[in-house]
């Protein structure tokens, strides 16, 4: 609704300023796409309908242009599509059940790798009822994963009946097993212990301003007088997904180790980004677009992770 009114607001000031225009007419054919959009979303809440699709929606439509996406027949396309609605699976995690989890448990193996017993379906058709991984390390965050391992005790309870019972309680640990070109991985994810914090309110305070090209710093003293200014480049425009993810979390640590030298807390500007994309639309098109291009709440869920960890 937020973003109709906006567009709303922008096709009266330019009816106002350039009537009958082109821009005029691009901009009511977007509201008239926003507005069939709301209209569609109303009509499945109203049925009840939920509109699922495993597997990609993208890859689902490639089916009706076969020949344009490189398929011979439909067998082709169904084959990779059925691959990719099994690429993955996910199994989630539980404080009360051994090593975190009751369907993939882990212990730790002599040399520190890991040791993963993953329960199989009823109607897998294997003689076995789990499926045994050895030597499994973790590129990232593996003291992290064995320190919740670790941390497992067994407490005492009573049920509703007064029955006393002994059950495990420690730290939940999730899997996801994810199938790709070169065999399949698994993540382990755990939930993240705080931080001693290593920064102060009266020390100061560093203050970061998102643009579409770069991040500004600005610090100040105690006494708010600014102290330093930098930049950060950030180019994201045109970039995939992963090379902005990239470039992001790189500046995002940047910016939390240099909080947790200063010892100064992170000030984050608190930014409207469909209000202000919705007031450049009006304006400048060019400006419009880099602004969307510019993850925004990806780099505030980056910069306060960042954060996190280095205890700022």
């Amino acid at each position: 609704m937020g973003r109709i009114r906006k567009a709303e607001e922008a096709v009266g000031r330019l009816e106002k300023k350039h009537p009958g225009s082109n821009v005029v007419h691009q901009k009511k054919r977007r509201l008239a796409v926003l507005r069939a959009k709301l209209e569609a979303l109303l009509a499945d809440q109203e049925s009840g309908r939920v509109r699922l699709c495993f597997g990609s929606r993208r890859l689902f439509r490639k089916q009706f242009a076969r020949e344009e996406n490189g398929y011979a027949d439909h067998a082709a396309w169904k084959k990779d599509w059925q691959a990719e609605r099994s690429s993955q699976f996910f199994v989630l995690g539980s404080k009360d059940e051994a090593s975190g989890n009751q369907s993939c448990q882990a212990a730790v193996a002599p040399d520190g790798s890991l040791r993963l017993r993953l329960r199989l379906p009823n109607g897998w058709g294997s003689t076995s009822k789990h499926l045994v991984l050895e030597g499994v390390r973790l590129a990232y965050g593996q003291e992290e994963i064995l320190q919740a391992l670790s941390v497992g005790r067994v407490v005492t309870g009573t049920t509703k009946t007064g029955k006393l019972v002994r059950k495990p309680e420690g730290a939940a640990v999730s899997y996801r097993f994810v199938r790709d070109r070169k065999g399949w991985r698994v993540f382990a994810s755990v939930e993240a212990q705080p931080v001693a914090l290593v920064t102060r309110r009266l020390a100061g305070a560093i203050g970061v301003d998102s643009n579409p090209d770069h991040l500004a710093l600005a610090e100040t003293d105690r006494f708010g007088n600014l102290v330093e200014i930098r930049r950060i480049g950030l180019h994201l425009y045109g970039k995939s997904e992963e090379q902005a993810k990239a470039a992001i979390g790189d500046a995002c640590r940047q910016i939390a180790r240099a909080c947790a030298e200063s010892g100064k807390p992170l000030v984050i500007e608190r930014l409207d980004l469909r209000k202000r994309r919705a007031e450049l639309e009006a304006v400048d098109g060019v400006r419009a677009r880099s602004l969307s291009s510019f993850a925004y709440a990806k780099t505030i869920s980056m910069l306060k992770a960042a954060s996190f960890r280095a205890g700022v």
